[in-house]
């Protein structure tokens, strides 16, 4: 009994010590802004005029990075799932915006200093100020009486402020020479509903059916802030699934899911669970299996990216919180430095959308069954912000400890497969042993790099996220081996050249561990 529980205590101070260790090397936000500054992942857009605020660019390491994560979403979610992918164009005219409603619907509520002129989010600066969850679909009234009741000034003069109004967050631009009303698109869905019809006559779609595609969206932020996570020009990765209303819970690959346990938050409760999508549609949480299938699918998505379970959730939106379209919606987040913090957007928009287009346009935009039967069908969204992705990955893979920087990528995001060292650059048959090798992994994407000692070298590849390093050395032009060394491990073992290639596939493709080479 005494062993026991000397095991027992041994076992918990270990765990305990874990998560000392676990929390000593986690990274926060300003960590992520220090290495993307540093490193240039991302950084303040035309930066040598002071560009305005709410645009950045990416560099080298972060295009790379960002073009993976959407690479993998193709994979896992489009090519997968077999939905459709187009890629529309970011300007469309004001007929479209009227017909979805952004018109008179997509608004913030803004306030102004009397003294200053600068406008705020209100619902933003009362969240800041009282810690309290204003949300920016309450009334101009209760928010303009909040401001007042907390004695809310303006943060950058002091200034008195003016009531809550909403302003119209749409981006318009001239277009020809005689300019109609055009404004670039806020939301990447309105490309796919606009082109539903062409779909219908020339793909041969059979409901349910997703339409996704990947770009640009601009909204006009009042007070954009925290670099990427709120900006004016941003890109999304967008998925619209059209689906018979009445066939709500036949979906062919339930099987697959049933089981599958999805980490929500119900509204009005505190705690996340966990509940497979069987019992999420058994006990009406959600209203069919079309909606629980697509939640567990963007889940495993999101756990591909390196996310685990108890730091992700779906949160329930109530009435007062969802989108005016929507009859039943979910926000997917996962926790950061900085709170929980909203990805994507999963809205069951019923046929709000195709009605109201299809009234618009006044084309016919139901869809036909072999048999005759029309319907217009409904939609399930899943509406993923590229950009706060991006920085939840880099955040969740961020590690420091003894001023080490360490960017612990899954391999599939990470900006390169592997570094390629020649330990000394004025030996040539050193050199020549390094280009052999960058010449059997030309199928990987894989950088030289000949600058500053191999410690060095190592640093500057474990900040970005490159898995593998390759080192050659005297020892390579004897023996004809190389060194790979493990970036979360900094482990190293020798292999042959001629064995290269296939070591760095069972790595990258095989899913083998670094020992198992």
């Amino acid at each position: 009994m005494f062993a026991h529980k000397k095991n027992a205590s041994a076992f918990f101070l270990e765990n305990y010590l874990k998560n000392i260790i676990l929390a000593l090397l986690m990274a926060n936000y300003d960590d992520v802004i220090n290495l993307s500054i540093r490193r240039s992942l991302f950084y303040p857009s035309s930066e040598i005029y002071k560009g305005p605020a709410g645009f950045y660019n990416y560099g080298p390491y972060g295009s790379a990075i960002k073009r993976k994560i959407v690479d993998l979403w193709r994979k896992n979610l489009v090519q997968k799932e077999g939905f459709l992918e187009i890629n529309g164009s970011i300007a469309m005219p004001e007929d479209v915006f009227k017909a979805s409603g952004h018109m008179t619907n997509f608004n913030d509520p803004v306030t102004k200093c009397k003294k200053c002129g600068a406008f705020h989010r209100a619902d933003h600066l009362l969240k800041e100020k009282t810690g309290e969850d204003f949300k920016e679909a309450m009334s101009n009234e209760v928010l303009t009486n909040a401001l007042r009741k907390n004695k809310i000034a303006c943060p950058k003069c002091k200034g008195d402020l003016s009531d809550v109004s909403k302003l119209n967050m749409m981006v318009k631009v001239d277009v020809g020479v005689t300019p109609k009303n055009v404004y670039l698109r806020p939301e990447t869905c309105q490309t796919i509903f606009t082109d539903f019809s062409r779909m219908m006559k020339t793909m041969r779609l059979k409901l349910p059916q997703g339409v996704s595609q990947c770009g640009k969206s601009f909204r006009n932020e009042i007070s954009p802030r925290q670099t990427i996570l709120r900006t004016v020009e941003f890109d999304q990765m967008e998925t619209e699934i059209f689906f018979d209303a009445e066939k709500i819970n036949e979906i062919e690959s339930w099987e697959e899911v049933k089981n599958y346990k999805v980490c929500v938050q119900l509204a009005g409760k505190d705690k996340v669970e966990q509940i497979n999508c069987v019992d999420l549609v058994k006990k009406k949480i959600v209203s069919g299996q079309v909606i629980a299938y697509y939640l567990a699918r963007t889940q495993q998505l999101y756990e591909s990216y390196g996310f685990n379970k108890e730091n992700i959730r779906f949160r329930q939106l109530d009435n007062e919180e969802r989108a005016f379209y929507a009859k039943e919606a979910w926000d997917f987040e996962v926790k950061t430095s900085l709170g929980w913090l909203e990805l994507i957007a999963n809205n069951y928009r019923t046929d709000y959308d195709l009605a109201n287009h299809a009234n618009g346009s006044k084309e016919n935009l139901n869809y036909v069954y072999p048999d005759g039967k029309k319907v217009l069908p409904h939609v399930w969204e899943i509406s993923i912000g590229v950009d706060r992705t991006f920085y939840a990955v880099v955040e969740n893979s961020l590690k420091i400890l003894n001023d080490k920087t360490v960017l612990s990528l899954p391999t599939s995001l990470a900006p390169l497969h592997a570094a390629v060292f020649p330990l000394v650059t004025n030996k040539e048959e050193v050199v020549n042993k390094a280009k052999e090798v960058m010449q059997k992994l030309n199928y990987l994407d894989v950088v030289y790099d000949d600058s500053g000692s191999v410690g060095k070298r190592y640093a500057r590849m474990d900040e970005v996220g490159v898995p593998y390093c390759i080192t050659i050395d005297h020892q390579t032009v004897e023996d004809n081996t190389v060194t790979i060394r493990d970036r979360d491990t900094t482990e190293q073992k020798r292999v042959k050249i001629e064995e290269i290639s296939k070591k760095m596939h069972d790595l990258l493709w095989m899913n083998k561990s670094f020992k198992e080479i």
